[in-house]
This record gives C-alpha cells, sequence and structure tokens, in this order.
C-alpha cells in the first residue's frame, strides 16, 4: 500500500472547490468525491501537478478535462 505524505480529503464537505486549493501544490492525494458539484472541472485543480490520487465520484462535473490535467504525470490509474 503506497503512503502519502499529503492528503486531503474534503469528501461531502464542500459546496464549491475555490483557489485555496491551488496553493497546496505539494498535494499527493485529493479526495472531493460526494461533493455534487454542478460546473465544470475546477480549474484550481490544474495546479495541482504532484497528484497522485483524484478522486471526483459522484459529482455532476460537465465539459471537458482542461489540457493541463493530461500533463499530470504522476497521477496513478488505480
Amino acid at each position: 500500500m503506497a503512503t502519502y505524505r499529503s492528503l486531503l480529503s474534503l469528501k461531502s464537505s464542500l459546496d464549491d472547490p475555490d483557489s485555496r486549493l491551488s496553493a497546496l501544490s505539494a498535494l499527493r492525494l485529493l479526495n472531493l468525491s460526494n461533493n455534487v458539484f454542478n460546473r465544470t472541472f475546477p480549474p484550481e485543480l490544474s495546479n495541482l501537478t504532484n497528484l497522485r490520487v483524484l478522486d471526483l465520484y459522484n459529482n455532476n462535473l460537465t465539459g471537458v478535462l482542461p489540457v493541463s490535467v493530461a500533463t499530470f504525470h504522476c497521477l496513478a490509474d488505480e
């Protein structure tokens, strides 16, 4: 099992992610599941280039992923 130095779980606790998330550049695991966001992919998440796990389960995200997400070399297919 992998060990993550930087974990943030905001499961079912946010109305909308904001710019404060983009300041967490060392974040490796981000759980935003079950927040039921009704919007496009949060652009603030594009700055989190060290993410290995991004959980967006059970949200109503629309549109396309930003090109910057494709450059997240650390994202793991788990």
